[in-house]
């Protein structure tokens, strides 16, 4: 039987974002086209790949297997289509340039991108996510040439080069009803409702992850488990659905359909971490520092 690759893609989207309308997002499609695409893929393989009946997104065991397998078909896949992209671009001698950024930081991504464009309108930019356990791999190997992440992830790996290119600001997103008529967070509410983290991978005692969990127990703020998500988008949905609490940038606008029901928690200290690019190249290096004083004129 011929498969299209593209049903795949949507599948891996969905899971990756923890649900459909954020998958359509990241597409420019409609919800109802990844829906029907993934319904489709089900009768396709006669197996069920995402769990409908409860109110938290859930991947089915087979659609865990199929996702794993997803990803390394359309990575080498891609891989196959960046050759293609360098061939045509070998002949008029242009660069192109490839950013990857971890979960969660695809804003700070596609704004060093978008500025990089206005400082030199002749770059080839390529755009795309990578996760943590082989990204600083593929640097080394020169799949791509930056690394958008935070410095804390990176902190003690060696022999990389990384330039701070922004500042995260980390708070915790809630939903209305767990406060009261004061404003002040309903304790015995929460402690029964799930934090929402993201699937990062921190080399560093310093973790953002870490301090949330600790400043919330310290407010006397308890939650019933942590629930660990691949994308932001996908943590605002959650919180609006489940009435829990999530990790999220203030640098983040909250989804219009979203503000008459999420807020942040009063009196939370925002944690602030540079995000950063990292790189291998002396001549990505060089880029960057022009980068830097560009942005400062």
């Amino acid at each position: 039987m011929n498969y299209n690759i593209l049903p795949f893609k949507y599948f891996v989207d969905v899971v990756e974002t923890q649900g459909f309308t954020s998958a359509a997002k990241r597409n420019f499609i409609s919800q109802t086209a990844i829906s029907n695409s993934v319904k489709n893929l089900e009768q396709q393989l006669d197996v069920q790949l995402i769990d409908r009946s409860t109110s938290h997104f859930l991947v089915t065991p087979a659609g865990e297997v199929l996702y794993h397998d997803s990803i390394k078909i359309i990575k080498e896949y891609q891989s196959f289509a960046n050759n293609l992209s360098n061939l045509k671009h070998s002949g008029n001698q242009k660069k192109l340039l490839k950013i990857r950024y971890l979960r969660g930081f695809g804003y700070w991504a596609t704004v060093l991108a978008k500025n990089l464009k206005k400082m030199d309108p002749t770059l080839q930019i390529q755009v795309d996510t990578e996760s943590f356990s082989d990204s600083i791999t593929k640097l080394d190997t020169g799949n791509y040439d930056i690394l958008v992440s935070f410095s804390t992830a990176v902190s003690k790996i060696k022999n990389i080069d990384s330039v701070p290119i922004g500042r995260a600001n980390f708070c915790i997103l809630a939903n209305k009803d767990i406060f009261d008529d004061e404003g002040k967070v309903k304790a015995k509410v929460v402690k029964k409702k799930p934090l929402f983290l993201q699937k990062w991978t921190a080399t560093d005692s310093n973790d953002v992850q870490q301090k949330i969990r600790m400043i919330l127990k310290k407010m006397g703020i308890n939650y019933s488990e942590v629930v660990y998500l691949d994308s932001f988008d996908s943590a605002t949905a959650n919180v609006e659905l489940s009435k829990g609490l999530a990790l999220y940038p203030r640098e983040f606008s909250i989804p219009d359909f979203y503000p008459n029901v999420l807020k942040y928690i009063p009196k939370f200290p925002d944690l602030q971490y540079d995000v950063v690019a990292i790189h291998k190249k002396p001549e990505i290096g060089k880029l960057l520092n022009k980068y830097l004083q560009f942005m400062k004129a």
